[in-house]
């Protein structure tokens, strides 16, 4: 009788372990890891990022080259060499290049040592001091080549030779894994010029799209892509890799002969410069994206008092290059040829690290 009541309790009974409960605790088991990971990942990361500026990074080998003007060297300029100076990976030097020297030796404010005060202001730890002067440098310019002074000048210098130089722009706030992520990617593909932003030439040879639709397909950013993606042209704003090797003399001898208004978009000059030498230029997938810090709109203004625009002034660059343009990356609308997107547990996590990051800026320097 007993035996019976022990056979049937455990028939019957709702702690029994069946096949399809244990079926079904699995399902919710690897549901909840797929779920959980990207999040898991994405706080242990948020704890690397916040906890990013209390140690001294190792040094790799790539030049960080850049230019900009008056108005911006004590607003702009500062948060830029600041996300520079705060990377994972640091690079063997910062210059800032600025032109003409005769107009910078009448501003007694435009040195390093105000610069330094600037950042200070930002961020008074020893860390960012100890490598401000071990980093940065300002070299002088007698010609005055406009926005393309973040180029020119160190291409003329390391002529011919490998050196990685990352040129970038002195209006963004760097998130802290753009240079390992353009080293990493060098070192895959030595031969092309990689880049955080760009597009696809159209094949009228007109700059832009209309629509936000079409511009989202037309601009490429590096945080939504699952993997690189060959454009006409990439963008100093987000920052790109070169190498001097890719170019010959042109890229300063002719500079001084063309038109005023393409002097002024260094982005298309350099990459025409590129394509007309098979220099193939690729977007790079990255962890997130970087902060906007514009403050000031120097090239706008200058374009604007000399009667010019940027539509027009890109228009003329883009068909200064004509033939030069790879025709069979030509862009085609309605994403056509668009480039494979990351999938929902990347974007999770992307977009994450993104929020981390602002709110690591808002912390640190408040909401601009």
């Amino acid at each position: 009788m007993l035996g019976y009541f022990r056979r049937s309790f455990s028939r019957r009974s709702p702690l029994k372990r069946s096949r399809w409960r244990s079926l079904r605790r699995a399902c919710i088991l690897i549901i909840s890891i797929v779920t959980l990971t990207p999040f898991i990942i994405s706080i242990f990361y948020s704890m690397l990022i916040l906890q990013s500026n209390s140690y001294e990074s190792d040094l790799i080998d790539v030049i960080v080259s850049l230019t900009t003007t008056s108005t911006r060297f004590h607003y702009e300029l500062p948060y830029a060499i600041h996300s520079l100076l705060t990377q994972t990976q640091l690079p063997k030097q910062i210059r800032i290049y600025l032109s003409p020297t005769s107009f910078i030796k009448e501003q007694p404010n435009l040195t390093l040592i105000h610069l330094k005060s600037s950042i200070q202001r930002l961020d008074s730890s020893e860390i960012v001091s100890r490598s401000f002067d071990k980093l940065v440098q300002i070299r002088l310019e007698d010609e005055n080549y406009g926005p393309a002074t973040k180029f020119i000048p160190i291409i003329q210098e390391f002529n011919k030779k490998s050196q990685p130089l990352m040129i970038c722009d002195d209006d963004q706030y760097y998130h802290p894994y753009t240079l390992a992520t353009l080293y990493k990617y060098s070192n895959q593909y030595p031969n092309s010029i990689l880049g955080f932003r760009g597009w696809r030439v159209r094949k009228d040879l007109i700059w832009g799209v209309g629509g936000k639709y079409e511009m989202a397909y037309h601009i490429i950013e590096s945080s939504y892509l699952s993997e690189i993606y060959r454009v006409g042209v990439v963008t100093a704003n987000d920052a790109y890799l070169i190498r001097p090797s890719f170019f010959d003399s042109q890229i300063y001898q002719d500079f001084s002969d063309v038109p005023d208004d393409i002097r002024h978009v260094d982005d298309i000059w350099l990459n025409g410069q590129a394509s007309k030498r098979n220099i193939s230029r690729y977007v790079i997938p990255s962890c997130c994206s970087h902060i906007t810090v514009t403050r000031t709109h120097a090239l706008e203004e200058y374009l604007a008092r000399n009667r010019m625009n940027r539509f027009s002034a890109n228009n003329h660059a883009l068909q200064w290059f004509g033939n030069s343009w790879e025709q069979d990356l030509w862009y085609k609308f309605n994403g056509e040829n668009a480039p494979k997107y990351r999938n929902w547990l990347v974007m999770i996590y992307r977009e994450w690290v993104s929020l981390i990051l602002k709110l690591k800026f808002i912390i640190y320097f408040g909401n601009m």
